[in-house]
């Protein structure tokens, strides 16, 4: 049985990246493949305070861990250069990653070229980890052309895209917004749903896990 890992990046930031990650969790679970919910990243918070991976694993209702954290709200490169530490390397964050097997369902911090260090950015994790990416597309201006560069630069590094959630981040999307959204990614990559505008809850990620279900059950 082979492994689905998965990384999940955005758009932007606070585009519902954990609420995504939830709901991927949820839908793995659901086919009998509760995965590992981890978090690269997390960055904004002091320690013993609960991040994206904690919401996202109460909302799944699973299991859920931190790779590594910084208290500034920055990227990591600049948050660990902030704490006078070591910037994070890829390399490592991969070998941490692989001390969890079968499927894993991995969120990022902002989007794919969101930096690490002064060489690598999060792209370099998601190849040194062969993920998969899902891009969660926040329905806002901008939003195409922000799904266009990320999805360029994935295809630059081989980063194989198992297709997009779309977002109703901000407010609910007009109709006509929505069916352009969809018309101009349809052939660059899967629409893997749409999340609807409300607050995350654990039923309404059960609700959107069991109409995900169906699009990940042919990579299992």
């Amino acid at each position: 049985m082979n492994a689905l890992r998965i990384f999940v990046t955005g758009t932007d930031t606070g585009v519902g990246k954990t609420r995504a990650t939830a709901t991927l969790a949820r839908a793995l679970a659901s086919l009998g493949r509760p995965p590992h919910i981890l978090k690269a990243v997390q960055t904004g918070l002091p320690p013993g305070v609960p991040g994206d991976a904690a919401e996202a694993g109460a909302l799944a209702g699973l299991e859920a861990a931190e790779l590594d954290r910084y208290a500034l709200p920055a990227d990591p490169f600049s948050a660990a250069l902030a704490a006078g530490i070591a910037p994070p390397r890829a390399a490592d964050l991969a070998r941490a990653l692989d001390r969890y097997p079968g499927d894993v369902v991995v969120e990022g911090a902002g989007g794919l070229l969101v930096p690490l260090n002064a060489e690598e950015t999060l792209a370099d994790l998601a190849v040194a980890a062969r993920l998969r990416l899902v891009l969660v597309v926040g329905l806002r201006l901008g939003c195409m052309n922000h799904a266009f560069l990320t999805l360029e630069a994935a295809a630059r590094r081989d980063l194989v895209p198992l297709g997009a959630l779309l977002v109703a981040c901000d407010e609910p999307p007009g109709v006509g917004y929505l069916a352009d959204v969809e018309r101009v990614l349809q052939g660059k990559t899967k629409i893997l749903g749409i999340l609807p505008h409300e607050s995350p809850s654990a039923s309404a990620v059960e609700r959107d896990a069991a109409a995900l279900r169906a699009h990940l059950a042919p990579f299992l």
